[in-house]
């Protein structure tokens, strides 16, 4: 097996085309000729990433976030993004990226969390189909977030909003998706609570003064599921002697 039939796989289900314009998804690193040896599955690749995949004789890491996502104009041996370029192409690693193409599909990582909610009619909450929002049974902001906490084993959840609001549809976007849009998303939506990662001073000041209600995570903790994600995706497609790896390393922890 070629690593580009792993490749086709995915992006049969997640097309690079529906990747939002700003980004950059495919293969980062390497050729898709080459024959595969086993995959990692990881949503950033760092040091301990390569390593990792190395270790266990992975000539495909399969990424969430791109490995280049600002357009480099110096590969200078002291940056440590050039250095993890360099040891892919030695050790023979292609690194491809499936970043807001797996974000807009049905099933993302919003999907995800809601899913493990309890949440009824799920569906995108976005047009692009990024994020998601659903029903779940009535529950107070605060034992909300700590329900959150527990299913992501992230102790950096924070709600802005009523602590005591009673809290019956949820909106959700991944990763660091919370912008005006998806405010105004989440309101069109009737949503009670709004969930998202990296949530910036403005938008935490217009959601408290319009009273909608924001859950903060952790941006790798609402993406970690990622590998689960592209596990199901390529598992039933891939021939059993290739390793599939998960890299579970969260780079702040």
């Amino acid at each position: 097996m070629k690593i580009k039939e792993i490749l086709d796989i995915i992006e049969k289900i997640a097309p690079k085309e529906t990747a939002l314009d700003y980004d950059n998804v495919g293969i980062m690193v390497g050729s898709a000729e080459t024959k595969l040896t086993g995959i990692l599955l990881t949503v950033d690749v760092t040091a301990a990433a390569v390593a990792e995949a190395v270790k266990n004789n992975c000539n495909l890491i399969i990424a969430h976030h791109p490995l280049i996502f600002v357009p480099k104009t110096s590969f200078a041996a002291d940056d440590y993004q050039s250095a993890l370029i360099a040891e892919c192409y030695v050790k023979g690693i292609c690194v491809y990226a499936a970043h807001t193409n797996i974000d807009c599909m049905t099933g993302n990582m919003s999907f995800d969390l809601l899913g493990k909610l309890g949440a009824k009619n799920v569906k995108a909450l976005e047009e692009c189909g990024a994020g998601a929002v659903g029903d779940i049974e009535k529950i107070k902001l605060s034992a909300l977030a700590e329900e959150i906490a527990k299913l992501l084993d992230d102790n950096r959840v924070f709600t802005v909003g009523n602590e005591c609001a009673e809290i019956s549809r949820v909106a959700m976007i991944n990763g660091g998706g919370a912008d005006v849009e998806a405010l105004v998303a989440a309101r069109s939506e009737n949503a009670t609570v709004f969930i998202s990662a990296d949530i910036k001073h403005h938008i935490m000041l217009e959601a408290k003064e319009t009273d909608l209600n924001l859950i903060s995570v952790g941006h790798y903790s609402s993406e970690k599921c990622f590998n689960d994600i592209l596990f199901d995706i390529i598992d039933c497609h891939n021939d059993t002697h290739n390793t599939v790896k998960h890299f579970e390393g969260n780079p702040f922890n």
